[in-house]
């Protein structure tokens, strides 16, 4: 799941997702909300459809109840804290009951506060206001993290979290991951020729047009470092693969940013590994990292400018 990057602090566009037992719990929780500006708010009875749901949206923030059909409250919110994918969503914990017991047993469980029942408008608000401002500061912090500050994409420590997420999911789901390894050709070559503002330029030019044609939440876009990007893709079959790889060669195309030391083009052009892996014990992210290493290698002794797919299947 890609992060939503806000730009500015608006809490009324932030999105909140209520977990609840009743149909008429969420609808008293979403009516005091919205009677207090707020927008995007979503509505689950179990944990099921609530999990589909925080794969859905990007959320800010859950209100929780403490009860529900299937599974307690505290165990919901263990399984959703515990998952790096929701990890830094705050987690309010609803109740009827504010005894010690069920107070601690929230807290140890992930909660980061509790709201009781019967509900005092003004404090749901002033406590969900509270942890929205706090959740907008931390997404923040962590964009300047992840991001490269030159493109705008994500960056080399990000790329080592989400493949590390994604191969160890992968191998619990027996799913495939799909590592492209692009590199921009003769790249040395035209920072030597136009300067390295021309080169910051053309590398800037190049992520959006990467960036463009990623449109599925599990597609990752990232900057490795100098003239060399990479996109993870989640259980891609090949087909899909070979559309994406050909719609990256004609956006770079379409730039037309001139490279006459690029002798073969005489514009910017860009190679692409491409290694799809069957995730088991035996293959490695290091083995699906080389992999791919190999193939942009191969695409460059081609003469550039074209795809090499491999498989380890």
């Amino acid at each position: 799941m890609r992060m939503r990057m806000k730009s500015s602090l608006d809490l009324h566009s932030m999105q909140i997702v209520i977990i609840d037992d009743s149909k008429n719990g969420s609808t008293l929780l979403k009516a005091i909300l919205q009677k207090a500006g707020f927008v995007h708010i979503f509505t689950a009875t179990g944990i099921h459809p609530a999990l589909e749901l925080l794969n859905d949206k990007a959320t800010d923030l859950i209100l929780l109840s403490y009860v529900l059909p299937e599974v307690s409250g505290p165990e919901v919110c263990k399984q959703i804290s515990s998952d790096l994918l929701y990890e830094d969503i705050p987690i309010i914990m609803v109740t009827a009951n504010n005894d010690i017991e069920t107070l601690q047993g929230s807290f140890e469980n992930g909660a980061i506060d509790y709201i009781a029942k019967p509900f005092n408008g003004q404090e749901l608000i002033a406590r969900v206001q509270a942890h929205l401002i706090r959740k907008h500061v931390s997404d923040k912090r962590k964009q300047i993290a992840i991001t490269d500050p030159l493109t705008n994409i994500y960056n080399r420590r990000h790329f080592d979290t989400i493949y590390d997420l994604f191969y160890t999911r992968a191998l619990s789901e027996n799913k495939s991951i799909s590592f492209f390894m692009l590199d921009i050709d003769n790249f040395k070559k035209y920072n030597d020729r136009y300067g390295h503002q021309k080169g910051d330029e053309a590398l800037t030019a190049v992520a959006v047009a990467l960036q463009k044609q990623l449109h599925r939440t599990d597609d990752y876009l990232f900057r490795l470092g100098g003239e060399e990007f990479s996109i993870l893709l989640y259980d891609t079959p090949l087909s899909f693969l070979e559309v994406l790889s050909g719609k990256i060669h004609s956006a770079i195309s379409l730039l037309e940013i001139e490279h006459k030391e690029n002798e073969a083009y005489g514009k910017l052009t860009i190679s692409i590994g491409v290694t799809t892996a069957q995730c088991r014990e035996d293959i490695t992210k290091f083995n699906i990292y080389n992999s791919a290493d190999k193939a942009l290698y191969s695409s460059k002794e081609k003469g550039r400018n074209t795809t090499t797919f491999y498989s380890l299947l």
